[in-house]
């Protein structure tokens, strides 16, 4: 009786909390069976336990090629994603106890993402067990791979770069965003909203203050990795070279055409993924990146312009920072020649901020429906197209329409953010009052 009286007299926010460890801790344990029990392919095991174990046998990043994926390889991440590769063979020599370890690390990083939508939640006055369990919802999707990728830890680094920003705590905030961006390069594109958004704050100090963290500590990372024989940077050339992904926008146009009988394509395996090849392939895949450098340019523009106007209404224009933020990472992910499934993890942080600051309920609960849908045709993407064909075979018409599918939803929520971004107006619109759980009122 004690026992159960003490459940019930939980708040809300600590149910939210036991709800998501839980089912998080319930999940690894099926997960880690499942990978221990068949012969499923595993990136933790297939391809960070060979990096890692490279490392531990005096191997240092960049320095030559290692056997990973059943192949020789070389070192495609940015330099940080390495430490946080080589951290669970610190604690376990066998592959079963680095798995272990390693779903550990991201669980830690589930939570802290999950305190992070708490943060958020309060600091934009909504009520913080339900934007916790969205949160949770969200992740849970997308549960195989986090645990299975290292994405999980730059997605949750820049929730915590927002909830420092939106916070004032600047310097901390350009500190994570210099670590996430050393851990996978995509947290790079906000670091000018960040910075025009202190600018229009009046934070000029703050901002000086921030871009010496920032860049003192990406120098002090490249020299050490100069120093030891490496070149840090050489991944990007491994990125820049890749082709199109089967997965990418881009990639879905060119297919559907073929399946029309307008153009030719061909498959293949190369760079850790299924690719395609062509006349159409080869005239798209060199202007993806500078499209898409040219689009976010643009957005950069748009948002001083805004930002001028917003001098005077500092809440709206954290609002307007929200929206961009996410804004930029669509365009960095749809108009690029690779969409792989975990890129989804990257907006669950940015999804939760767009909810949180949406100004009609109907737009809220539109946005989040689309992304759910996009989550979920990903995850039959990942079993008709990984599941059921081998590495470089040709797509059947099924696993096409599915890419399809999922990239038309993304283009869809791209075209709602947009318009929740340009809809707001000058003065802001009238919101719907905030609700606050019973929890946060006794706290």
């Amino acid at each position: 009786m004690n026992g159960y009286s003490d459940i019930t007299k939980l708040t809300d926010r600590q149910r939210s909390y036991a709800l998501a460890l839980s089912l998080y801790a319930i999940l690894s344990i099926i997960l880690y069976a499942i990978v221990r029990m068949t012969d499923i392919p595993s990136s933790v095991c297939d391809g960070y336990f060979p990096y890692a174990d490279a490392m531990m046998n005096g191997i240092f990043p960049y320095t030559q090629d290692v056997w990973v994926y059943g192949g020789w390889n070389t070192w495609e991440y940015p330099p940080l994603a390495y430490v946080f590769i080589l951290m669970p063979r610190l604690l376990a020599s066998s592959v079963a106890g680095y798995q272990a370890v390693y779903i550990l690390m991201t669980f830690l990083f589930f939570l802290l993402g999950l305190w992070c939508a708490e943060r958020l939640a309060c600091i934009f006055g909504r009520r913080a067990d339900g934007i916790m369990v969205i949160y949770t919802f969200l992740m849970v999707l997308m549960f195989e791979f986090q645990t299975d990728r290292f994405d999980i830890i730059p997605a949750v680094m820049t929730m915590l770069v927002m909830v420092f920003v939106m916070e004032k705590r600047y310097t901390p905030a350009f500190l994570v965003l210099a670590v996430a961006m050393l851990v996978k390069l995509y947290p790079a594109i906000f670091l000018p909203i960040l910075v025009i958004y202190m600018l229009f704050q009046g934070e000029r100090r703050e901002v000086m203050k921030g871009l010496t963290v920032f860049i003192a500590f990406c120098l002090v990372v490249c020299a050490v990795f100069y120093l030891c024989g490496s070149d840090p940077l050489s991944f990007a050339k491994y990125h820049t070279d890749r082709p199109l992904e089967i997965e990418s926008v881009a990639a879905s146009v060119i297919e559907i055409l073929s399946l029309l009988g307008l153009t030719d394509v061909s498959y293949a395996y190369g760079f850790g993924s299924d690719n395609i090849y062509g006349p159409a392939s080869s005239a798209v895949s060199g202007l993806m990146l500078p499209l898409a450098v040219a689009v976010i340019v643009f957005f950069y523009a748009v948002f001083v312009l805004r930002a001028v106007r917003r001098k005077e209404t500092p809440d709206i224009l954290k609002k307007d920072t929200g929206d961009m933020c996410m804004l930029v990472l669509l365009t960095f992910i749809l108009i690029s020649s690779v969409f792989s499934g975990q890129y989804i993890i990257w907006l669950i942080p940015f999804v939760i901020l767009s909810y949180l600051i949406c100004v009609n309920k109907r737009d809220r609960i539109r946005n989040l429906n689309l992304f759910v849908v996009a989550t979920a045709l990903t995850q039959i993407n990942f079993l008709v197209n990984f599941g059921f064909r081998g590495e470089g075979e040709a797509m059947d018409v099924p696993g096409i329409l599915v890419l399809a599918a999922r990239n038309i939803v993304m283009i869809i929520l791209y075209v709602t953010v947009i318009r929740q971004l340009f809809l707001r107006g000058k003065d802001g619109v009238q919101e719907e009052e905030p609700y606050e759980s019973a929890a946060n009122k006794t706290e």
